[in-house]
């Protein structure tokens, strides 16, 4: 048996929709058809540039251990280096897992790539036709690629798309050359790779040329090498927790509560972070699902604001990061649920006209996840949860972080004499946007927040504390998945106006 595993891509979609022609493109791009074999599990028109092993349909259903007997004969006869299946779409992908995860296949195949091909003007009504069969390929896939005739529906499209995986690159029409670069990537981003080179090649540097480097050189990479280090662990468990809320915990139990507009609603809402440390990001998913199942718009606003706040691994951190000033922690707390009242308040008094959903098609926290193989499948999951999550917050972090040891190195000293003892409406101004620019995670903000209180009086901090949980970048390209741009607009102004006001009051009655 062999020792080296074999990448497998997987290109799945309807019949008709340019699988084939995929594959024979990248084959030939790639230039590796003497090593590379290739499975089809449906009969399409168009033939493949290389004899594939065919696999009849029925055999799927019927008898599976024949299939994988099949390919564990062919691959030991061809010794392939690549292989490129061709997934039927009318059938499931955890029906392709069962195959690839087999006892026999798992020793020594794994899947590198899915790639799903779609039409424009069919992927919808076929999405109703056939529900969770499609529904879960689209979950599954690192890439669709979407060949559009009419360009006015492109837009819903993919909009529809990215709801059942916002997580996946969409290529409109692609290139060959469009195709053949994103499939040659490398899984981790390239900004990762670039952020490991960099304090790779500054410990180098400093090694060997620390001599001959500028002095303020070295304080950026220093500072935000040391932001980076120190913030990683709290990303990270913040990041472990929230996955396994998000995957582990059904939100039917808030459900139970939350529907009724009272007292009790409220406070289980405020406390639902106490109980559900989740960060930020957990929670618009969640948010999401709770509009859908009827909680009136405030109370899940309610939710979605204060969990992040009151996240006890964000308290953590922030006593972490603020020692000799417990203070901090209690005015974060207490600040957070008040923003978070105010704002819930005013969607109660003038709730937002949200678009009713007016087709019959499968919705996407409607998709439950499942294979015969759940345990197995459940922490594979999970720990794809755990990567994709980290790898995105790990670059924002990084950039704040970058920006930051820019902004005391060279700005500061530019532009300010000295640190800003002086809460003005300016400095707290300046850092609701940087919170809105550069807030990554409500469990690693406070690190970030530390850096800036040599800086900024803490009553602009805490408006970075306050407002960076709530509302941010990421967070309103996330809420786009979901919301309208006049919700998530009105939704910025309101955090963002309530904010600054308690950034001034705190400033004038504690005088910091």
């Amino acid at each position: 048996m062999q020792c080296i595993m074999i990448p497998v891509y997987v290109v799945t979609g309807l019949l008709g929709s340019g699988k084939t022609t995929l594959i024979n493109l990248e084959l030939r791009e790639r230039k590796k058809l003497g090593s590379t074999e290739i499975i089809s599990f449906e009969t399409g028109n168009t033939e493949f540039i290389k004899s594939p092993l065919s696999i009849e349909p029925d055999d799927i259903e019927e008898n599976l251990p024949r299939v994988v007997q099949q390919i564990q004969d062919y691959i030991s006869s061809t010794t392939p280096k690549e292989i490129w299946v061709e997934w039927n779409g009318m059938f499931s992908f955890q029906q392709l897992e069962r195959i690839f995860f087999s006892s026999i296949l798992k020793e020594f195949c794994h899947l590198e790539r899915v790639i799903y091909t779609a039409k424009s003007n069919s992927i919808t009504s076929m999405i109703q036709a056939l529900g969770d069969r499609i529904v879960s390929q689209l979950y599954s896939a690192d890439y669709i690629m979407l060949y559009a005739s009419d360009t006015t529906q492109t837009k819903a499209v993919k909009k529809l798309l990215q709801s059942y995986n916002p997580e996946c690159s969409i290529l409109i029409n692609p290139t060959e050359k469009d195709i053949h670069n994103r499939l040659s990537q490398p899984l981790w981003p390239w900004s990762l790779y670039g952020i490991v080179a960099i304090l790779t090649l500054y410990i180098l540097l400093v090694t060997v040329f620390r001599h001959s480097i500028s002095y303020s050189i070295h304080q950026v990479l220093a500072i935000a090498s040391g932001i980076i280090f120190e913030g990683i662990p709290f990303l990270l468990l913040g990041t472990i927790i929230s996955s396994a809320i998000t995957l582990l915990v059904p939100d039917r139990w808030l459900m139970r509560y939350l529907k009724a507009d009272s007292i009790k609603s409220y406070g289980i809402a405020i406390g639902s972070g106490l109980v559900l440390p989740i960060c930020d990001c957990a929670t618009i998913p969640m948010f999401n699902a709770l509009l859908k199942r009827g909680i009136p718009q405030h109370i899940g606003l309610l939710f979605m604001l204060a969990s992040p706040i009151m996240n006890p691994i964000a308290l953590l951190a922030t006593y972490y990061a603020f020692p000799d000033t417990p203070q901090v922690i209690l005015a974060r707390i207490i600040g957070g649920m008040l923003i978070a009242c105010m704002v819930a308040l005013t969607f109660k008094w003038k709730p937002h006209q949200l678009p009713t959903i007016t087709n019959n098609l499968p919705q996407p926290k409607e998709y439950q996840y499942g294979s015969p193989n759940q345990e197995g499948n459940k922490k594979k999951i999970f720990l794809l949860h755990i990567e994709r999550e980290f790898s995105q917050l790990l670059i924002y972090f990084s950039a704040a972080a970058f920006t930051l040891a820019l902004f005391q190195v060279w700005i500061k000293p530019t532009f300010f004499s000295g640190s800003l003892d002086v809460a003005t409406p300016i400095a707290n101004a300046l850092l609701l946007v940087l919170a809105f620019l550069f807030s990554l995670c409500s469990t690693s903000d406070a690190i970030i927040g530390r850096s800036l209180s040599n800086l900024f009086p803490i009553s602009a901090v805490l408006g970075f504390l306050w407002l960076g949980p709530m509302i941010d970048i990421k967070n309103v390209y996330m809420l786009r998945q979901y919301i309208s741009t006049s919700f998530i607009l009105r939704l910025v102004i309101t955090i963002s106006i309530i904010t600054y006001i308690m950034t001034l009051l705190f400033q004038f009655l504690f005088n910091v």
